[in-house]
């Protein structure tokens, strides 16, 4: 798999507020909420793609870069002396004002840690970042993290990603029966090798796929694993953000995939009923 990627103390910060209010968007869309606050909050970012979601973590980076320049240490004790925002209601209230500036919208204060977890609060300096889980104490956030379109702006693993996704979501609205994982690594890298003229980069190709189906699953988008046999689909409607312009391909690649499927058990079901000579 890809290497991890090292983060500054200020770019860890960011990546933390970015996958956060992502969490907080797809926990508010897909759990529903009676807050209006809430609500206008995810439509704010709810037709985000990851290029937008990129452009906000480079954009509120800087920010957060001019919050930590500018921070006064005041000498605490008990407390971790450094630049710090809370995921409760009024405590980031800087970065709320960041993010107005960014989107140009109001965003509306709200509580950002998930429904059923308790806050955080995140200490930032130019050197370290801890953040103090009020439910265990205070950790060191990491600053390594897989490779992602965020992190680093490859448009070709990004537009993979999406193919696949679209490929998959293709698949199951044609047969929901489908749900062999070697058969769709296979055939739909075999496809993409040959549209894209990438023979010598075989191996490079099925990493994409793995990699590109594990984050799905992390995701919760992708029921397995690509290393299991079978994989079942739960998407949701916020998971076909960005993949429209991909549609078009992905019912050429499905057809492909279904078809040489019924190939496959075809010859499978033949050599298993052939009596020996």
């Amino acid at each position: 798999m890809n290497e991890e990627i090292e983060l500054s103390s200020i770019e860890a910060t960011s990546y933390w507020w970015i996958n956060l209010i992502k969490q907080k968007v797809r926990e508010i869309i897909t759990e529903g909420s009676q807050n209006k606050k809430e609500a206008n909050f995810a439509q704010i970012f709810y037709y985000y793609t990851e290029v937008e979601w990129r452009n906000l973590y480079l954009e509120l980076t800087k920010y957060i870069s001019e919050d930590i320049n500018n921070y006064v240490p005041i000498g605490k004790i008990i407390e971790i002396d450094a630049f710090k925002q809370d995921t409760d209601i009024k405590g980031h209230n800087i970065i709320n004002k960041e993010l107005s500036k960014i989107t140009k919208h109001k965003i509306p204060d709200i509580r950002l840690a998930g429904s059923n977890t308790k806050d955080f609060v995140i200490y930032t300096n130019a050197s370290i970042v801890s953040v103090w889980y009020k439910s265990c104490g205070i950790i060191d956030l990491p600053t390594k993290y897989e490779p992602t379109y965020i992190l680093t702006g490859d448009k070709q693993k990004l537009d993979f990603y999406n193919l696949l996704l679209a490929t998959i979501a293709t698949i199951q609205e044609i047969d929901e029966r489908f749900t062999s994982v070697s058969l769709l690594r296979e055939n739909f890298c075999k496809e993409y090798i040959k549209l894209n003229n990438v023979e010598d980069n075989t191996s490079k190709i099925t990493e994409m796929f793995n990699k590109s189906f594990e984050i799905a699953s992390d995701k919760g988008i992708i029921l397995g694993r690509y290393y299991r046999e079978t994989y079942y689909c739960s998407f949701q409607e916020i998971d076909f953000i960005g993949l429209e312009e991909y549609m078009e391909e992905a019912k050429y690649y499905a057809n492909v995939i279904l078809e040489e499927s019924k190939i496959f058990v075809k010859k499978f079901c033949n050599n298993r009923t052939r009596k020996p000579n």
